[in-house]
């Protein structure tokens, strides 16, 4: 009696065990056949990795562009600054040769006058004094003819009419001839023109009735 309680005991043991395992397999999946949660969290952020690296080496890239590009602008803009500091050199230089040439223009006309003038002192110191007043009239007409050659001219002569423009008038010398007022009487300095700018106004004493 007690064996006959024992086999069936165990027949009912399998009986369930066997029906435990056909619930599991009606609900369809084995718990251990779910794929783990975190799988797919690591797949996610893996694709989040390679666009933001993507993302990274396309930002190097333009970064890269973006500094030759500056230092081609800054390159240019160094060309460009030493260009316009040696044009400012080289003008600056045309410049004073110009004034230099200028300059020894004038020098020339007047060294001509250096050399009438002893030409003039060592004849009076030679022959008679008295023959020196011929030599420096030629030296001032020579010099005039010089300065002609310039384009400049004296102004202010004795007779001229006082022009306030070209002349100054240092005082006046009263006259009761009513053709000379508004002349000048006396010249202390010649004045020069160039064309119509004056280069030093003629200082000259002028009648006035």
């Amino acid at each position: 009696m007690t064996e006959k309680t024992t086999e069936q005991d165990i027949d009912l043991n399998n009986v369930q065990d066997v029906n435990e395992t056909d619930a599991v397999d009606a609900e369809g999946v084995e718990p251990s056949a779910t794929p783990p949660l975190s799988e797919d969290i690591d797949s996610d952020v893996q694709t989040e990795v390679e666009i933001l690296r993507g993302e990274l080496t396309k930002a190097q890239a333009e970064l890269t562009n973006l500094q030759q590009q500056n230092e081609e602008h800054k390159n240019k803009y160094l060309r460009a600054r030493a260009d316009l500091e040696n044009y400012r050199r080289r003008a600056a230089q045309d410049v004073e040769r110009a004034r230099e040439a200028g300059v020894d223009s004038a020098l020339l006309s007047v060294m001509n006058v250096y050399d009438d003038l002893n030409r003039a002192l060592k004849v009076a110191d030679e022959n008679d004094p008295s023959k020196i007043i011929p030599g420096v009239a030629s030296v001032r007409d020579s010099l005039v003819r010089n300065l002609d050659t310039m384009g400049i001219k004296p102004v202010g002569a004795v007779g001229d009419t006082f022009d306030p423009d070209v002349h100054e008038a240092l005082t006046s010398m009263p006259t009761e001839d009513e053709e000379k007022s508004g002349t000048i009487a006396d010249v202390f300095q010649v004045g020069f023109i160039k064309g119509e700018r004056l280069i030093r106004p003629a200082r000259v004493v002028v009648y006035q009735n």
